[in-house]
């Protein structure tokens, strides 16, 4: 709306915001261009209705506006007089937030002696061990598992303070190892490390045991920067 109005507004002003109506919030933007013909104003939504045919467009953007706007719930539609200017205004649903019920952080802090700090890193392929291993080594302890199996097994013998665990793995996935973890900790931190295809994957891996998630491929200072979270939230430096 805003580039329709741009485009035919060649002196004067464009304005464009929003006001509270009811249980709608209704949008506008109003411009002092060359207005639409009363006889025209009706068929402007169409597709491939063009009123200017030097304006470059292809007389779709207000029929897409209008699918839009009705699948959100709202209707569309200008007020216009020619040689004046017009208002293309749309409403959509109004939702007010709710009261933020989020639940305390009810984990145990871990205490550990700094020196001590100790990540497992659960990943089967070597080179992306080896980036890992040269973002974190200089400041932790590091353990490597090859499989999720073997993950569940180095975490009941070391008892790492934080885990990174790949997804997909081979003998056990990242998942399964992790509920298996969490049946021997509900408090250690665990990271989820994979390539996300769809928004679908990341909401699985909130709702399976894991306290975030690391996209591949890795950047060092988004690791770190979640490590550290992790550590001032989750963690007792002794």
């Amino acid at each position: 709306l805003l580039n329709n109005a741009s485009k035919f507004t060649s002196q004067g002003s464009i304005t464009f915001g929003y006001e509270l109506h009811g249980r709608e919030l209704y949008f506008y933007v109003k411009d002092t261009g060359c207005g639409i013909p009363a006889d025209k104003a009706n068929s402007i939504f169409g597709r491939f209705v063009k009123l200017n045919s030097f304006i470059q467009g292809t007389g779709l953007g207000l029929s897409i506006c209008q699918t839009i706007v009705e699948h959100m719930g709202g209707h569309i539609g200008v007020e216009s007089e020619e040689g004046k200017g017009s208002t293309f205004w749309f409403t959509i649903p109004y939702q007010p937030a709710g009261t933020d019920n989020k639940k305390e952080d009810m984990h145990q802090p871990i205490s550990v002696q700094k020196d001590k700090l100790t990540i497992l890193i659960a990943e089967d392929n070597e080179s992306n061990y080896r980036l890992f291993q040269s973002i974190l080594k200089r400041d932790y302890n590091l353990i490597h598992a090859w499989d999720g199996k073997e993950a569940v097994n180095l975490y009941k013998t070391h008892h790492p303070q934080i885990i990174l665990m790949d997804i997909n793995m081979p003998v056990m996935d990242g998942y399964e190892a992790t509920r298996e973890i969490r049946k021997l900790s509900l408090d250690v931190p665990i990271i989820a490390v994979t390539a996300f295809a769809y928004a679908s994957d990341e909401q699985r891996v909130m709702e399976n045991g894991f306290d975030g998630y690391m996209a591949k491929p890795i950047s060092a200072p988004l690791l770190r920067q979640q490590i550290a979270a992790l550590l001032q939230k989750r963690i007792i430096l002794l």
